[in-house]
């Protein structure tokens, strides 16, 4: 039986969701799908980066979801089960959509499941609050920080093409497409994954 890993989730920092305006390569572009308070939760969750990388080796991995449930991509179960993750520390966007639906997701499956304080925002602060509390009440612990033994970091991020059925739905504008900067992590994370020591 191998070690048991503590994963570090990221979800959907992506410039689409978190800027206004931003630059890429010398050009402006406006972000699709803003979270207000996603510009506020960028250096504490690359603080939390930097922190576990400078601990230990630790393992990186993107995985692309075309859905709120990033489960509905089959390579997030089985990605899982290869590493041997027990336990999730949950960061990024947003509180009352992919924060609680994935939280509850992890929970179903069996997982330990973190929600890090101060490093996740919603949409709407009130549905935000309500979004917690029920991921609470059905398992989900609510910490500050993440332990030293952080072994992966799981960028769980939207990424669309003109036949994904979120955009083709026309529930959504279209956001982070695949291929374009608005798909891209935001750079302060990016940066702080850079430091990552490498096996």
């Amino acid at each position: 039986m191998g070690e048991k890993l503590k994963a570090l989730i990221i979800m959907d920092m992506t410039n689409d969701f978190v800027f206004e305006k931003y630059e890429h390569e010398g050009e402006e572009y406006e972000g699709k799908l803003v979270a207000p308070l996603g510009k506020s939760i960028m250096e504490p969750i690359a603080a939390l980066v930097r922190k576990a990388v400078n601990s230990r080796t630790v393992s990186l991995f993107r995985l692309s979801k075309d859905h709120y449930d990033a489960f509905t991509n089959p390579e997030l179960e089985l990605k899982i089960a290869e590493l041997g993750i027990d336990e999730v520390f949950m960061t990024g966007l947003v509180d009352e959509v992919c924060i609680h639906l994935n939280a509850l997701g992890f929970l179903e499956r069996g997982f330990r499941t973190n929600i890090v304080k101060g490093c996740t925002a919603p949409f709407d602060p009130e549905k935000g609050k309500k979004a917690l509390k029920e991921a609470s009440a059905c398992g989900a612990k609510m910490v500050y920080d993440i332990p030293d033994d952080i072994g992966v970091i799981l960028l769980l991020e939207d990424e669309h093409t003109e036949d994904s059925e979120e955009i083709k739905s026309g529930s959504w504008p279209p956001h982070a497409m695949k291929g374009t900067p608005g798909a891209l992590t935001v750079k302060p994370i990016r940066e702080a994954l850079e430091g990552r020591k490498q096996k």
